[in-house]
């Protein structure tokens, strides 16, 4: 994939940060992440990259500035806003969602 490729991609469907870790239990030096790039580019024979199929959901969307604080603040907040708003969580990962739009991501919460 080409910048240019690359920037279409990020422009139309943008990343996916998907943790493997809970930020609140263990330390920010210690969480692992997958990134995922949605696009509908053939990658199959790209030994360098692993593909996979992405099963859509319903998602609670949550805006923050992307800043450290802010998404710190998130996280040490999201229990409380769990309940708050009465969310059933679904088992499946939460996920980040960045696009060209500058300085905030988007928090995608898999609910019922």
């Amino acid at each position: 994939m080409n910048q240019h490729q690359l920037n279409d991609a990020l422009k139309e469907f943008g990343i996916y940060g998907v943790p493997q870790d809970d930020p609140v239990k263990i330390p920010p030096e210690k969480c692992r992440y997958d990134l995922m790039l949605m696009t509908n580019k053939d990658f199959s024979k790209d030994q360098m990259v692993r593909t996979g199929h992405f099963d859509g959901r319903k998602y609670a969307v949550f805006t923050v500035t992307h800043t450290i604080e802010k998404v710190n603040l998130f996280w040490s907040q999201l229990p409380q806003m769990i309940q708050n708003n009465q969310l059933n969580m679904h088992q499946a990962s939460i996920m980040e969602r960045y696009r060209e739009e500058e300085g905030m991501c988007e928090f995608l919460l898999p609910i019922f």
